[in-house]
């Protein structure tokens, strides 16, 4: 094999890991996946895919090394493959919100940087925990993604089990926001709706996979 021809076939594997993040469900899969490994079901639900579908794209993910499974009794749970398929993600939101006009306007409308919603930071979090500042920290996941992983000291309401656990918070403390992620509009819409009932509320820019990822 030539060294040209060598060449070819290493960046051939390269385009068939950038061809399996080329989709946009298979790339909601993955971040469902970042909060803890699922099976085809629970992905079915959470992200409102058909099954065949869900099991379509796995496959695909499968196939370029970014998923790996495992069997449980009667279900084959799915996880990333490991730590790197999480660095790969991050990498890629970070060119598309630096380089793609679109994606900016995308975060700047709906985001809502600037205004009571505008998101605090890790850094920020840790800084108000080391002076001791009392705080409540939310998470509004579905249980068992909190069950899988979740930042230290926080409390777990999913998000439409928000209203009726009001009576449940604080009212004293502020309490920070958190969800999946930066893409993730769960914390928002739970930040409006604590602030309409008259809570000091903030949500936290990034998840608990970001948590995690600094702990290494």
């Amino acid at each position: 094999m030539t060294a040209i021809t060598l060449k070819q076939h290493l960046f051939e594997q390269l385009a068939q890991v950038s061809k399996a993040l080329g989709q946009a469900n298979r790339l909601m899969i993955l971040d469902v996946l970042t909060q803890g490994e699922c099976d085809v079901d629970t992905l079915h639900r959470k992200l409102g895919l058909s099954i065949a579908n869900v099991s379509k794209h796995l496959q695909t993910l499968k196939q370029a090394g970014l998923v790996k499974n495992r069997r449980e009794g009667q279900r084959i749970i799915y996880a990333l493959s490991d730590a790197s398929v999480y660095r790969l993600i991050v990498s890629l939101r970070e060119v598309a919100e630096t380089q793609l006009e679109v994606m900016q306007a995308l975060l700047q409308e709906h985001l809502k940087p600037q205004t009571p919603l505008e998101p605090i930071s890790l850094q920020a979090l840790k800084k108000m925990a080391r002076g001791q500042q009392a705080f409540t920290l939310l998470d509004v996941r579905p249980e068992d993604e909190f069950a899988a992983g979740h930042l230290p000291n926080a409390i777990n309401v999913p998000i439409e089990q928000l209203p009726q656990s009001l009576s449940e918070l604080n009212p004293a403390q502020p309490l920070i926001v958190y969800c999946r992620g930066p893409y993730c509009m769960w914390s928002q819409e739970a930040v409006e709706a604590l602030l309409a009932q008259g809570f000091d509320a903030k949500r936290l820019l990034e998840g608990y996979p970001e948590w995690q990822a600094q702990q290494g």
